[in-house]
């Protein structure tokens, strides 16, 4: 039986499909993705510093947080929500901003 012959390829073939994202899920990504990234290291840090067990020395803490793992989880979640804030803060920034033109003798001055 004699081989067949696939037409031929272009080079966009091999390249694989775009995927195209909302301009909500694009902003919740650039939200969240670096305050989890933020909060995975503050974590690290305070922790690494504070014993979740012992930061409410003489109180007693609810039956859910006693656990340290609890504890951690805590931070965790603390420091993510600070960090979306924050990005969210950033974004809403960048968004609202005026465009600023330069000036006019500015722009028709090419390169120096």
């Amino acid at each position: 039986m004699p081989p067949t012959e696939s037409p031929p390829r272009s080079a966009d073939d091999d390249a694989p499909a775009a995927v195209g994202w909302s301009q909500l899920a694009q902003d919740v990504a650039v939200t969240l993705w670096p305050a989890f990234l933020a909060a995975a290291v503050a974590t690290m840090f305070f922790f690494a510093f504070f014993d979740p067990s012992l930061l409410g020395a003489g109180a007693v803490p609810p039956r859910w947080l006693q656990s340290r793992m609890a504890g951690y989880a805590v931070g965790f979640f603390f420091f993510w929500s600070i960090g979306t804030l924050s990005s969210a803060l950033t974004l809403y920034l960048v968004r609202t901003a005026h465009q600023r033109q330069a000036p006019p003798a500015a722009r028709t001055r090419g390169p120096m």
